[in-house]
């Protein structure tokens, strides 16, 4: 009875483990891939084009801007590894391609 016990406790722990590894794994949001620039570079790139476009930028965090267009908001982050948009957004994700490639 306390090998069934114990069986049936850690078959609980190991399937709550790996429920949770792949929920953090599966979340995906869209990173953009960038020429290598320096992070002030692209703080410039991102925020001149989506101003461009119509989008009103707010600084947040130190990596991060808040980038809001007719009632939608979502968060711009960037870093070495590329830019991250969250909530995806084709338009301004279209925005940021292009300036990035010029």
């Amino acid at each position: 009875m306390k090998n069934t016990i114990r069986l049936g406790v850690l078959s609980l722990l190991a399937s709550l483990f790996l429920v949770g590894c792949v929920a953090t794994s599966g979340v995906s949001s869209d990173v953009i891939a960038h020429k290598t620039v320096s992070t002030k570079e692209m703080h410039d790139i991102i925020k001149k084009a989506a101003e461009e476009d119509g989008w009103r930028m707010t600084e947040f965090r130190g990596n991060s801007m808040i980038a809001e267009k007719d009632g939608v908001v979502t968060t711009v982050t960037y870093e070495n590894a590329g830019i991250t948009i969250s909530p995806e957004n084709s338009s301004l994700e279209d925005t940021i391609e292009d300036a990035l490639e010029h």
